[in-house]
């Protein structure tokens, strides 16, 4: 019923749900106003309980780092090259899926290309050569933009020069600018061309797509030495394989990250940080996909690839891969890192323009609540218990997270602006000690974070003087607040504003890599 009544309504179900994360999120941001002025009781009780909800967050923050970390330094402590030839076949789950040996297995690693530097791309390509698994059982697939094929081919063929045989296989392809319906500037239609072209090639040598092993990365991505090694092992090992995204839980920003201003720092140790919390205290099965990830090539082939129209690629195959299997896919993580560049402009000021472009970008991704919702409609497969819980997973991280810093820091002077009174009041007399106390314990935060910021990062640069360094270790921490309150906050909401008012964003912005 309600899915006949979602296909005959397609177009306006869509528009209308595409609007209610902006409409969400202004209700929520004016509420210090418009509740200051007819309830001003009930927006007191609102900030208190976000002040105590960060507060929450902040230690459940911390305690998964802790875990997180441990998961850190276990794996990279064992030798997966071993452990994988360790395996017994006969006793792995779900035979259907199962390569009959390990040196069956193949990876199918997609690489999308626009205009990098050979420095870039040398730096990942040395490190797929560079893996403990067996390179030979690689095949590496480069896409590249047809605006930067004619430089891009050449490097790639000078990187290789006199390797390519290390791999199973090397293929080539560039995708063609302009195609009616596509969106410009995001990898998904580009690693869609790549991929399809690439599997249709396997298929006619032969190849035995079952045994393939699908992963994507950014051509800045320079893997750790185990990291295929260990997602084979994780991949094997793991039942019902096929209904599972692979993906490290420690996305590291190495390989420039002492080069780029402080607040570019700053965003990138705050990925690795979240990334790896979130992964030690959440469920798989809440967490969709992220800049790289793996899943079986025959899920990827179920999924139809990207949606090539749409200006998001990591967040959207995560759902099209969830309801290919009708709500039975999550994610399985590991903690094998890879590394890439921070954000880095031309100058100071560049750097700063291109870090709120990228987090637009990623701000459209809010464009997956609209998708999942519709879909959610559509598929009576999928348990109610799950609808709902990504119902509200997407609130708190679309709505809540993005507008709690600053409903916090200014939440009670705007009711304050708009009904001086409530200062007077028995309620709110004493929330504004209230809220500092409990924020100013919530600081002890800091500590484990810059601890482990420490441990994941780079050396500092030996020539930095120690005055610098000193200002690094202490000062980055308490500057988290800026970046809430600017880069965590602005661009999320210009997003869903955007996409509020029916205002597309096709033609993305491709941040630039530096080398």
């Amino acid at each position: 019923m309600i899915a006949s009544i979602v296909n005959k309504n397609d177009i306006r179900i869509y528009r209308i749900l595409e609007m209610v994360p902006g409409l969400l999120t202004w209700i929520f941001l004016t509420s210090p106003i418009w509740l200051g002025i007819f309830q001003p009781q009930a927006i007191v009780y609102v900030l208190t309980f976000l002040t105590v909800y960060w507060s929450f967050l902040a230690f459940r923050h911390t305690y998964g780092l802790f875990v997180g970390y441990r998961n850190y330094v276990k794996d990279m402590a064992i030798n997966w090259a071993e452990e994988c030839k360790k395996l017994n076949f006969s006793a792995l789950p779900d035979k259907a899926t199962l390569p009959s040996s390990l040196e069956d297995i193949r990876h199918f690693v997609l690489v999308p290309a626009v205009s990098e530097p050979e420095s870039v791309l040398r730096g990942c390509i040395e490190s797929l050569l560079n893996q403990t698994f067996p390179s030979k059982q690689t095949v590496l697939v480069i896409s590249v933009e047809e605006r930067g094929a004619d430089v891009i081919i050449p490097c790639v063929e000078t990187i290789l020069q006199g390797r390519k045989n290390q791999f199973h296989k090397v293929l080539i392809y560039t995708h063609p600018a302009g195609i009616v319906g596509e969106a410009i500037g995001v990898a998904g239609a580009n690693r869609t061309w790549g991929a399809k072209h690439a599997v249709a090639e396997l298929k006619s040598l032969g190849e035995n797509l079952r045994n393939y092993i699908f992963s994507t990365f950014d051509s800045d991505h320079v893997l750790n030495p185990q990291f295929l090694s260990r997602l084979t092992h994780l991949y094997l090992t793991t039942d019902r394989r096929d209904n599972h995204y692979y993906s490290t839980a420690v996305h590291l920003f190495n390989n420039n990250l002492w080069r780029v201003p402080m607040l570019m720092r700053i965003e990138a140790n705050a990925v690795t940080l979240g990334s790896l919390s979130d992964w030690g205290v959440t469920s798989g099965s809440e967490k969709d996909t992220f800049a790289a990830y793996s899943m079986s090539l025959q899920t990827l082939m179920d999924a139809d690839y990207w949606d090539v129209q749409l200006g998001v690629d990591d967040t959207i195959v995560y759902w099209r891969a969830y309801f290919a299997r009708n709500g039975d896919f999550e994610g399985k993580p590991h903690y094998i890192p890879y590394s890439a560049d921070a954000v880095e402009g031309k100058n100071f000021l560049d750097s700063h323009i291109a870090l709120y472009k990228q987090l637009l970008r990623w701000g459209w991704g809010t464009i997956d609540f609209p998708l999942s919702v519709k879909e959610f409609m559509r598929n009576g497969k999928i348990p109610m218990v799950k609808k709902l819980k990504w119902m509200i997973k997407h609130f708190q991280k679309r709505v809540i997270l993005v507008n709690m810093v600053f409903l916090i820091t200014f939440g009670f002077s705007l009711v304050t602006m708009v009904n001086p009174y409530v200062k007077q009041s028995n309620f709110a007399y004493s929330l504004p000690d209230i809220m500092s106390a409990i924020l100013t314990v919530t600081l002890v935060c800091l500590i484990p974070g810059a601890y482990f910021r420490i441990k994941l990062s780079s050396e500092m640069p030996k020539n930095w003087h120690f005055i610098r360094k000193l200002f690094t270790v202490v000062f980055e921490g308490p500057l988290i607040m800026l970046n809430l309150l600017t880069y965590s906050f602005f661009p999320w909401v210009e997003a869903q504003t955007r996409m509020l008012l029916g205002k597309r964003m096709k033609d993305l912005y491709h941040t630039p890599k530096r080398g």
